[in-house]
């Protein structure tokens, strides 16, 4: 699962980590979305440097929000299984996991309270961009990573791009969760 993660760090970067340049270029985009990791801790999860030590919890932890998730227990959930190889806890709502249920455009309206309305365009990768929202912060245009969408609970969106601010990280839902629907041509208005 660790290997899975790196493999995902490094695809939603489009940065292979390979060079003491890419952990100091991760370490600094982590420091942005105000988690502090240093390039020494990252060399080590990639095997970059000699150390026969699993990463802690807390290293999984910060590279699973990078990617959109709450935690590496979540980014476990939606890829099957902990990290012992066990089964996962069951989740209690639907999940839409971007990259295995939704086609490059494929439209999804997101809800939560009080009154916000948000509908989002799969760019595919686990990117999505803002089509129309409705008592939001979030602006179309604005793009975002998830990599999982789960009914009832908080959405974290990664990497929020907005016009002339730096990248940051978004939560919908904290009062009662978010609501998903995924649009058909019948239903996108």
């Amino acid at each position: 699962m660790i290997a899975l993660l790196r493999e995902r760090v490094e695809e939603v970067t489009k940065r292979p980590m390979k060079s003491p340049s890419d952990f100091e270029w991760l370490s600094e985009r982590l420091g942005e979305m105000g988690e502090s990791m240093s390039t020494t801790t990252i060399k080590r999860c990639w095997g970059y440097v000699d150390a026969d030590v699993t990463p802690r919890l807390r290293t999984l932890d910060i590279l699973a929000r990078y990617l959109g998730y709450r935690d590496y227990e979540h980014f476990a959930v939606a890829h099957d299984t902990l990290e012992d190889g066990t089964p996962s806890a069951p989740v209690h709502g639907f999940t839409l996991r971007p990259s295995v249920d939704l086609d490059i455009n494929d439209r999804v309206m997101l809800t939560w309270q009080p009154g916000r309305v948000c509908v989002i365009r799969y760019l595919g990768n686990e990117q999505f961009v803002v089509e129309r929202s409705e008592r939001t912060r979030l602006q179309p245009g604005n793009t975002f990573n998830c990599g999982i969408i789960i009914e009832g609970e908080q959405l974290y969106l990664h990497n929020l791009i907005t016009e002339g601010r730096k990248p940051t990280n978004y939560v919908c839902g904290k009062l009662n969760g978010i609501h998903f629907k995924v649009l058909t041509q019948e239903n996108r208005q």
